[in-house]
C-alpha cells in the first residue's frame, strides 16, 4: 500500500488544492497519512506571502526530506524561488500545473487552475481532511495592485471558475456527506462567472448543504446585491472576514487599497442593518512603511468601533519586487515586534469579550469531530465550540446553549 502525506502552508486556496491533489493520489491507489509520519511520497504546498512564510516553506521541505525519499513541491515559494533544490525533491512546479505532482497528464484539467476532475467522482475519504466541511476554489489570481503584495506576480491575473463546475463539485461533496462549503479564492470578491451573489444562490439550492461560508473578502464586495443575498439565504453564515488591512486613510492610500475608512464603515453598517447578527473578522497589516503609532491606534479604534470580533494581524513584510519595498520610512524589526505585541494584546481583549458575550445565549453548532464524549465544531458566526457531554456524529447540527469560555473556545450544552 503506497502512502502520501501533505504539508500545506498559506491560504485556503492552497488547502483546497492539496485536497484536490489528495483525491488524485487516492485514485492511483495511495493512502493519505498525517504529515509527520514516514511515507512513500510527501507533497509540500508552499507559500511566499511573507518572508516568514518563505522561511517556513523551506523548513518544511527539508523536514519532508526526512520523512520520504520522494518529495514533491509546489506553490508560491517555488514559483518565486525556481532554483531552490534538494536531492530528495523529485518534482517541483510553481503555481501552474500542480496536478503534474500526482503523475497525471498535464492536459487532464485546466492546467494550474481547477486541479482535479472535480464533479465526477465521490470525494476521497482521507483522515487528514474533514468529512463534513470543504473548501471549494472558485477563483484564482488577482488583478489588484496593492503596494505590499507579491501574489499577483506569482499567481497571475484574476480568473473565475464557471458556476456550473462549482455546482457539480458541491453536489459531489454533499453526496459524500459534506455539510459546510467555504467558497474561496485568492480574491474571492472578484468572482464574476456570473456573480458571487448568484453563485451563492446556486450553491445554497443544493440538497445536503447546511452552511455556506466565504473566503477573505475585499470590503468592496459588500455590494447591495451581496448584502441582500447574505440576508435572504439562511445557508449563508453570518460571519464575514474582510481584508481591511488598515483603519487609517493615509496608510490605505499608501497601500493602494481601493477604499477609504468611511467607505468600509458605510458598507459594514449596511451589512449589519440587513444581517443584525453578523460577526466580523479582519486582516490587518501593522507597521507599514511610515506608519506611526498614532495611526496604528486609529486602526485599533476603527476595529473597536465597528465591532470586529477576531483580528488576523501580522507585521508588514518587505517583499522585493513590490512598490512598498522601495518606500522610505521602513520600520525596524524590533519596533515592529514591539508594536505587534501591543496590538495583539488589545485585539485579544476584543476577541475574548466577543466570546464572553455569547455565554447564556442559544446557538447552533455543526459537529466536525467527536472525541472523549464531546463534540467539536463551530457556531454560525465561526466561534470554535465544544459541546459536552454529547454523543452526536460528525455532520450533525446541534441546537446548544453557551455556558462558558475556555481560551478561544465556547463551551456549550445541548439545548433542552
Amino acid at each position: 500500500m503506497k502512502t502520501v502525506s501533505f504539508c500545506t502552508l498559506g491560504c485556503r486556496v492552497n488547502q483546497y488544492e492539496s485536497r484536490a491533489l489528495a483525491e488524485l493520489f487516492v485514485k492511483q491507489g495511495y493512502t493519505v497519512v498525517e504529515f509527520g509520519k514516514e511515507c512513500d511520497v510527501c507533497v509540500v504546498n508552499t507559500c511566499a506571502v511573507t518572508a516568514e512564510s518563505e522561511r517556513k516553506s523551506a523548513q518544511m521541505i527539508r523536514r519532508a526530506g526526512r520523512l520520504a525519499k520522494d518529495v514533491r513541491v509546489c506553490g508560491c515559494f517555488i514559483e518565486r524561488n525556481k532554483s531552490f533544490d534538494e536531492p530528495f525533491i523529485t518534482k517541483k512546479v510553481g503555481c501552474v500545473g500542480k496536478t503534474e505532482l500526482a503523475d497525471v497528464d498535464p492536459d487532464f484539467t485546466e492546467k494550474g487552475f481547477e486541479l482535479s476532475d472535480i464533479g465526477t467522482e465521490p470525494p476521497a475519504a482521507t483522515a487528514v481532511f474533514s468529512p463534513v466541511k470543504a473548501f471549494v476554489k472558485i477563483q484564482d489570481g488577482c488583478a489588484g495592485k496593492c503596494a505590499y503584495c507579491i501574489i499577483p506576480s506569482l499567481r497571475g491575473g484574476s480568473r473565475s471558475r464557471p458556476a456550473e463546475s462549482v455546482e457539480a463539485e458541491v453536489r459531489r461533496l454533499a453526496a459524500g456527506g459534506c455539510r459546510e462549503i467555504v467558497l474561496t479564492g485568492i480574491e474571492t470578491a472578484a468572482y464574476n462567472r456570473p456573480s458571487l451573489a448568484e453563485l451563492i444562490r446556486r450553491v445554497a439550492s443544493i440538497d445536503g448543504i447546511y452552511r455556506i461560508r466565504l473566503g477573505s473578502l475585499d470590503p468592496n464586495a459588500l455590494t447591495e446585491d451581496f448584502i441582500k443575498t447574505a440576508s435572504d439565504i439562511p445557508e449563508v453564515m453570518p460571519h464575514f472576514h474582510l481584508s481591511v488591512q488598515s483603519g487609517c486613510d493615509r496608510i490605505l492610500k499608501l497601500m493602494r487599497r481601493p477604499y477609504t475608512v468611511c467607505d468600509v464603515e458605510r458598507k459594514i453598517q449596511a451589512l449589519k442593518a440587513a444581517v443584525p447578527n453578523a460577526a466580523l473578522s479582519a486582516d490587518i497589516i501593522c507597521s507599514f512603511p511610515t506608519e506611526t503609532e498614532d495611526e496604528l491606534e486609529e486602526t485599533l479604534d476603527f476595529l473597536k468601533r465597528m465591532g470586529f470580533s477576531h483580528i488576523h494581524a501580522f507585521s508588514y513584510s518587505k517583499r522585493p519586487g513590490t512598490a512598498a519595498a522601495l518606500m522610505d520610512g521602513q520600520i525596524p524589526e524590533d519596533e515592529k515586534r514591539r508594536r505587534m505585541r501591543r496590538f495583539v494584546e488589545q485585539c485579544r481583549l476584543m476577541e475574548c469579550a466577543a466570546i464572553d458575550a455569547k455565554v447564556g445565549k442559544a446557538d447552533t453548532v455543526l459537529v466536525e469531530k467527536v472525541e472523549d464524549g464531546s463534540a467539536f465544531g463551530h457556531t454560525e458566526d465561526f466561534t470554535e465550540a465544544e459541546v459536552r457531554p454529547c454523543n452526536a456524529s460528525p455532520g450533525d447540527l446541534l441546537k446548544v446553549t453557551a455556558v462558558g469560555r475556555e481560551g478561544d473556545r465556547l463551551i456549550c450544552e445541548t439545548a433542552e
